[in-house]
C-alpha cells in the first residue's frame, strides 16, 4: 500500500497513457469502417456472452467515431498513440526524478482540459447543443482546482455545494432532451448507454490527469518551514473572515474590508444577510410554538437519516428485482437494451444510498464522512427529482419507477438532503 501511495501519479500516467494508446490503435484497426461507416441491423442481434457485448459497444463507437472522423483516420490514430507514448516517457521521468514536476503538471492541466474538450465534442452526438452544459460545469471543475488556494477553506461545502448545482442542472437538462430523442426514436438506447460509458471513462480520465496536476503542483520545491509557515496563515486568515461572516457580529465585519474579501466569503456573506433578514421578518419565538409541535428531546435527526436511508434502498431494490428477468433468458435482444439501461442505472442507485448509510452512520460515530455524505446525498436527490419530472411531463415509460414508488422516494429523500444542507462542518 504504501509503494502505491507513493507512485500513485506515476501509475495515473502509465494508466492514461495506454488508454489513449489503445484508442489510437482502435482508430488504426477500424480505419475503413470509421471512415465508410454502414449500418446494420443491429436491432436482430443477440448477446449470449460477453463478447457480444463487447462486439456491441465496438460497433457503437465506430458510429460514434465516424460523425468526427470524416477522412483521414489514421492521422487521427497517430495523434492518439504519440499522445499515449508521450504519457508513457513522462511517467517514466516522473519515476526518476522530481525536477520537471513543475513542466509536468502543467502537461497534465492541458491534458485533463483537452480530455474534457473530447468528452463534451462525443456528447454532442445525442445531448446536441446541450452538451454546453457539461463542458461549462467541467470548465467550473478546473477553475476550482486552480484556484482553491485563492478560495477560503472553511467554505469548502460552499464550493463543492455550487459544483454539485451545475453538474446536476447539466444532468437534468440533458436528460430532458435525450428522453425526448428516445420516444421520437432518434436516439437508441443502446446509442445512450454506449455515451454513457465513453462519458464515464473520458471524465475519469480527465479526473485523473487533473488529480495528477494537483499533486504535482503540491510538491513544487519549496522550504518546507516557509511552506508550513504560509498554510498556518492562511489558515488563521480563513478562520478569521469565516467566523466574521457567520457571526455577523458590527464589530468584527468592520475590521473587515469588503475589497479584501475573496468571491466565496463575498457570496457567502450576502447569503447569511439574506437568511438573516428572512428571519427577522418571520420573528417566530419559542413561546409562538405549540408543545405538541416541538422537537423532543430524546430526538435525533440521525434516526430518521437511517431509517429513510434503508427505506430508499428497500424502495431501489425492488424496482431492481422486477427487472431481474432479463438475467434470466439465454439470449438478451438489443431491442430491450432499455431494460438493461434501467437495470444499470437502478444498480448504480442501489449502490450510492449503500454508500450514503455508510457515511451516516461514520458521522454518527467518528464524526468524519460529511463530504462522502454531501456528494451521495446530492447524487439520489437529483437523480429521483429527475426521474419524478420525467414521469409528469414525459410519461411513466420513460420513468425509473412507477408512480407510487417515486412519489415516495421524493417524500424521502427531500428532508435527508436538505437536512444536509443545514449542517455545518
Amino acid at each position: 500500500m504504501k509503494w502505491f501511495k507513493n507512485n500513485i501519479e506515476v501509475l495515473i500516467g502509465y494508466l492514461l497513457g495506454a488508454l489513449l494508446f489503445g484508442m489510437g490503435l482502435f482508430i488504426f484497426f477500424n480505419a475503413d469502417e470509421i471512415v465508410h461507416f454502414k449500418e446494420i441491423a443491429i436491432n436482430r442481434l443477440h448477446m449470449a456472452q460477453l463478447s457480444d457485448f463487447i462486439n456491441i459497444y465496438s460497433y457503437a463507437f465506430i458510429e460514434l467515431l465516424s460523425h468526427y472522423i470524416i477522412a483521414y483516420p489514421y492521422i487521427y490514430s497517430l495523434i492518439f498513440v504519440l499522445y499515449g507514448l508521450g504519457l508513457f516517457y513522462i511517467s517514466r521521468t516522473l519515476k526518476k526524478t522530481t525536477a520537471h514536476d513543475s513542466q509536468i503538471s502543467i502537461f497534465y492541466l492541458m491534458t485533463a482540459i483537452f480530455l474534457f474538450l473530447l468528452t463534451a465534442l462525443f456528447m454532442f452526438k445525442v445531448y446536441h447543443i446541450y452538451a454546453l452544459f457539461y463542458f461549462a460545469a467541467f470548465l467550473l471543475l478546473v477553475f476550482f482546482v486552480l484556484n482553491r488556494r485563492h478560495l477560503n477553506s472553511e467554505f469548502r461545502k460552499l464550493h463543492y455545494l455550487i459544483l454539485i448545482f451545475i453538474f446536476g442542472l447539466a444532468y437534468i437538462v440533458t436528460q430532458n432532451h435525450v428522453y425526448d430523442q428516445l420516444v421520437d426514436e432518434k436516439v437508441t438506447p443502446l446509442d445512450l448507454m454506449a455515451l454513457n460509458f465513453f462519458f464515464i471513462l473520458f471524465s475519469g480520465m480527465g479526473a485523473l490527469a487533473l488529480g495528477n496536476y494537483v499533486f504535482l503542483h503540491r510538491a513544487k520545491k519549496i522550504d518546507p518551514a516557509e511552506h508550513a509557515m504560509r498554510r498556518a496563515n492562511k489558515r488563521k486568515r480563513d478562520k478569521k473572515f469565516s467566523g466574521a461572516i457567520n457571526h455577523q457580529t458590527n464589530d468584527a465585519l468592520q475590521q473587515l474590508s469588503e475589497q479584501s474579501m475573496k468571491i466565496d466569503e463575498r457570496l457567502m456573506l450576502s447569503w447569511n444577510r439574506f437568511k438573516e433578514g428572512v428571519r427577522r421578518k418571520i420573528n417566530l419565538q419559542d413561546e409562538d410554538i405549540p408543545r405538541w409541535m416541538r422537537k423532543p428531546k430524546w430526538f435525533n435527526f440521525f434516526q430518521v437519516e437511517v431509517i429513510f436511508g434503508v427505506l430508499i434502498l428497500m424502495l431501489t431494490l425492488i424496482e431492481l428485482n422486477n427487472r431481474n428477468i432479463l438475467f434470466n433468458v439465454s439470449k438478451f435482444n438489443v431491442v430491450k437494451m432499455q431494460y438493461f439501461y434501467e437495470w444499470l442505472s437502478l444498480f448504480l442507485l442501489f449502490v450510492v444510498g449503500v454508500l450514503y448509510l455508510v457515511f451516516t452512520i461514520l458521522i454518527h460515530i467518528r464524526h468524519r464522512g460529511y463530504f462522502g455524505q454531501l456528494f451521495t446525498i446530492s447524487i439520489l436527490f437529483i437523480e429521483i427529482i429527475t426521474s419524478f419530472y420525467l414521469m409528469l411531463f414525459k410519461g411513466i415509460s420513460v420513468s425509473l419507477f412507477i408512480p407510487p414508488v417515486i412519489v415516495l422516494l421524493v417524500l424521502l429523500v427531500t428532508p435527508l438532503f436538505f437536512n444536509h444542507l443545514r449542517k455545518n462542518y
